[in-house]
């Protein structure tokens, strides 16, 4: 009789970490230090004293603490900033609703339809991505003020209403791709045709894509400056990049704590909102195609 007996395996030892993982742990580490750098300052300078900034060496914590900044920082040094927040947010919404709009649609035909010259103005569209904002800034100038639309918001919110961004149309286009065209026939069957084909079966599957492209273009919108430059020139229109920079710009003595907390004041919403949308964010380059799929 043959009696097997079974050897006792002995316990593995965890494998240590190789000396490239720690390499590139350290690298990730000294990059995430080098971007919050900044951050740090920033609320550093916020919540001091007027005349700390200049300290030196400085310390690691403000003291003392001045929160009163949080409170003082909206009223501005000359004008409150909630009347430029409000435009900020007019500003922002409208726009970034055009541009999902448009460029869903503009997306949608491109990556769907059939109709002549469609590569070739699917080619022209990339091609505006290399082209710079200044190039069009002086002609659509001229172009509004023709309209008679200078000192509004309106010459801020109406290009994006006919196409959107190049980058978002070619987002759009990637996603609807992705999707497989027999979705197509069988909503083509069932006597659906292209418009409502978009609006009630491919739109709804477009929400993470929408979602990432609208948080983009939202920030892109609340931190424009230039832009407003331009066209808003009056008090009343004028948009929080606008409204800091005019309080603390035009005394002879600025408060740079005020500043900074007026600047962390227009960070925070945007910041809290990545934070609540991350994670369609990360699934909407995923379902685009550009997510290294």
């Amino acid at each position: 009789m043959t009696v097997l007996v079974a050897r006792r395996s002995r316990p593995s030892r965890p494998s240590r970490p190789s000396r490239s993982s720690v390499a590139r742990a350290f690298a990730l580490a000294s990059l995430g230090v080098v971007m919050l750098l900044p951050v740090y300052y920033l609320v550093y300078l916020a919540l001091s004293q007027p005349g700390q900034e200049f300290d030196f060496p400085p310390s690691v914590v403000p003291h003392p603490i001045s929160w009163s900044n949080i409170t003082d920082a909206p009223k501005g040094e000359i004008r409150p900033l909630w009347g430029y927040a409000r435009n900020s947010v007019l500003y922002a919404g409208l726009a970034t609703t055009g541009c999902l709009l448009t460029q869903s649609m503009a997306g949608f035909a491109f990556a769907r339809l059939r109709f002549p010259g469609r590569n070739v103005l699917f080619g022209l569209t990339l091609t505006m991505l290399m082209m710079p904002f200044v190039a069009t800034m002086i002609p659509r100038f001229l172009l509004f003020r023709q309209l008679g639309m200078i000192d509004s918001l309106w010459p801020l919110i109406i290009p994006w209403w006919f196409g959107g961004s190049p980058y978002g149309i070619f987002l759009m286009r990637q996603f609807f791709l992705s999707i497989p065209p027999e979705i197509d026939e069988a909503a083509r069957v069932d006597g659906a045709g292209p418009w409502r084909t978009f609006w009630i079966i491919l739109m709804p599957q477009a929400t993470p894509v929408l979602v990432a492209l609208g948080m983009l273009q939202f920030v892109y919108f609340w931190n424009d400056l230039l832009g407003p430059l331009i066209y808003a020139q009056s008090q009343r229109w004028k948009t929080l990049p606008q409204g800091i920079l005019f309080n603390y710009q035009a005394t002879f003595d600025p408060q740079w704590a005020l500043f900074m907390m007026s600047v962390l004041w227009m960070v925070v919403p945007v910041a809290l909102l990545f934070l609540v949308l991350q994670r369609r964010f990360k699934q909407g380059f995923l379902f685009s195609g550009l997510g290294g799929r």
